[in-house]
């Protein structure tokens, strides 16, 4: 009697199980569904890290420009024949970088810049370069290889010795103080023995470019102005640019300066400096046009006459 009620409910419950098809059917939706969200989940966190990347380069490039800007502001001429007021040169060689329209591109430049100013019966000469940086954080040479991180150095010197400071020692007769020799460091066989004094401030820069306006609102780029020497079509490392190289001496300034900055993204910049070769570094580099953020201000020289 027991046998003949277990056969029907064994028969029944065989009837009602999954077949392998069915089971594998199964598996597919899941597997499919989980990929989906997978997916939407990697470009929610992917749309996020680029939010978070972009604020910060845009905070660390606001920052870096309104520095500039509120040192620039304050540029004072020495009123000298030997003081430099300001300067202008290249560092690196300029590189194009292609835009996403085909057979377009960008000029990335890197240059320095020195400027004075004056406060408290102190002087003090003021420069900004594109550096790089040792594994410690300290700068320790030029960023020739077109990215490198801007950095800051401030040297003050007394009213009272700013008129008698000599030229650089190597070159008596350069129209160039003490000032300019202490903050540059640019005697005629280069050696960068303080590029470790500069500050580091913003990283990935990748073009740092600066143009001087006279009172016009002109960009100056003849020599048609009182104790301003300019060179145009600048010629760095053999190489013919189209730059434009000033010194501004004695009681000479502009009135207006241009400052461009160019910042790399983190997340490009750290994958460019994992690259052992420089030439494929530098072909990555090239396709990250997208990766760059852009600033720029024209920024009013108080001093100006």
């Amino acid at each position: 009697m027991r046998s003949s009620k277990v056969q029907p409910f064994i028969r029944f419950a065989r009837s009602r199980a999954f077949t392998v098809v069915e089971l594998l059917v199964a598996i597919s939706v899941l597997t499919l569904i989980v990929l989906v969200l997978y997916g939407l989940f990697d470009q929610v966190q992917r749309a996020l890290r680029g939010n978070v990347a972009q604020v910060d380069v845009l905070e660390g490039g606001r920052s870096a420009t309104q520095l500039m800007a509120g040192d620039l502001e304050q540029m004072e001429a020495g009123n000298l024949p030997a003081s430099t007021n300001l300067y202008i040169s290249l560092t690196a060689v300029p590189y194009r970088q292609a835009l996403l329209v085909a057979g377009t591109n960008r000029t990335n430049v890197l240059q320095q810049l020195f400027f004075s100013t004056h406060a408290n019966k102190t002087w003090f000469g003021t420069g900004y370069r594109v550096l790089l940086l040792s594994t410690n954080g300290i700068a320790n040479q030029l960023a020739e290889n077109g990215v490198g991180t801007l950095c800051r150095y401030s040297f003050p010197v007394n009213d009272s010795d700013f008129p008698n400071l000599p030229p650089p020692p190597n070159n008596p007769g350069a129209a160039r103080t003490n000032l300019f020799w202490q903050v540059m460091n640019q005697p005629l066989n280069s050696t960068w023995s303080n590029l470790t004094n500069y500050q580091p401030i913003l990283d990935g820069v990748v073009h740092f470019r600066i143009h001087a306006f006279d009172t016009n609102g002109m960009l100056m780029v003849s020599n048609i102005y009182s104790n301003v020497r300019i060179i145009t079509n600048v010629v760095f490392q053999s190489t013919a640019t189209e730059e434009i190289q000033y010194t501004f001496t004695n009681s000479a300034l502009p009135a207006y300066l241009e400052v461009q900055m160019g910042v790399l993204e983190p997340h490009v910049l750290e994958r460019y400096k994992a690259f052992p070769d420089p030439t494929v570094a530098s072909n990555y580099l090239a396709r990250q046009v997208g990766a760059v953020h852009l600033f720029q201000q024209r920024i009013p020289i108080h001093a100006a006459k």
